[in-house]
């Protein structure tokens, strides 16, 4: 071994562990050397990517580096070394085939199963959400807002009709967007949503 040479024999792979053993970084180099290339084409051939397959043969000289006293070498240093690839790269796929089964788990669980029923749903909670907010303005007030915004007449037309002042009917539109907005939230967005929807319900 002091030639840093690689052989397959089982007394040479008695030496090389010893080597490794003692932390001889040159034979462990030219061990890696002679091993690594047929190592990783072995594990890409089962996993079939270059990171994954790199990752493996890595981890593996590590670990015999790291464990080597610990290790139990029944037959050839190649045949350990392929096996243990073999081994490693079967428990790759297992674990990347279960991370895929728990990502399409927790996908399905974000989406609804029935989009359209989704939609309906956030449509009928929005419309609950008008209503309540609409039951807490006064009966006048709410008269107005819905003249206004819904029955499409002008403020005179409004004033008229209820036989109130102009003012009194700017008075009861400021009054009841602020209590929707408190009551719903400030987002104009999300109030004309509910503007819409309430004028598909009415018609």
């Amino acid at each position: 071994m002091s030639k840093v040479e690689m052989n397959t024999g089982p007394d040479d792979d008695l030496l090389l562990l010893d080597a490794i053993r003692n932390k001889d970084r040159k034979v462990f180099e030219a061990f890696y050397k002679k091993y690594y290339r047929q190592l990783f084409i072995l594990a890409f051939r089962y996993v079939g990517k270059t990171e994954a397959a790199e990752e493996i043969v890595h981890d593996l000289f590590i670990n015999i580096w790291n464990k080597a006293g610990q290790l139990n070498i029944q037959y050839a240093m190649k045949s350990y070394l392929f096996r243990s690839i073999v081994n490693a790269s079967l428990n790759f796929l297992k674990k990347e085939k279960q991370d895929a089964a728990k990502q399409l788990t927790y996908l399905a669980d974000l989406q609804p199963e029935n989009p359209e029923e989704e939609n309906l749903n956030k449509e009928e909670l929005l419309l609950k959400n008008l209503e309540e907010a609409l039951a807490l303005l006064p009966p006048k007030c709410k008269e107005v807002m819905y003249l206004s915004r819904f029955g499409k007449l002008k403020q005179q037309e409004i004033a008229d009709q209820m036989n109130i002042s102009l003012k009194t009917v700017k008075n009861h539109l400021t009054y009841g967007f602020q209590k929707l907005r408190e009551h719903l939230g400030k987002s104009a967005a999300l109030l004309l949503a509910i503007v819409m929807f309430l004028k598909t319900m009415l018609r």
